[in-house]
């Protein structure tokens, strides 16, 4: 029996966890992620706090993770 044959393959020998493969990945799902938050920033860019489409103001913040914002027209609006 030949000694290579004997001994189990590493996963590196077999290239499954190359290190360009890794990069490559990574690269992949990083330029997928940035085109989505793109996507995801177009979609939402009329989206406003005041019914005016004017942006408040004045802001309080109230508690952990609440603001109250103040609007042109009188209206106060409470976002988590």
């Amino acid at each position: 029996m030949r000694e290579e044959a004997a001994r189990p393959l590493s996963p590196l020998a077999t290239g499954w966890r190359s290190p360009r493969r890794v990069v490559g990945v990574i690269l992949a799902l990083s330029v997928f992620l940035m085109i989505l938050g793109g996507a995801y920033a177009y979609r939402h860019r009329h989206d406003t706090i005041c019914k005016d489409r004017r942006p408040p103001v004045a802001q309080l913040d109230l508690e952990l993770g609440q603001v109250e914002y103040k609007c042109h027209d009188g209206q106060i609006v409470t976002k988590p």
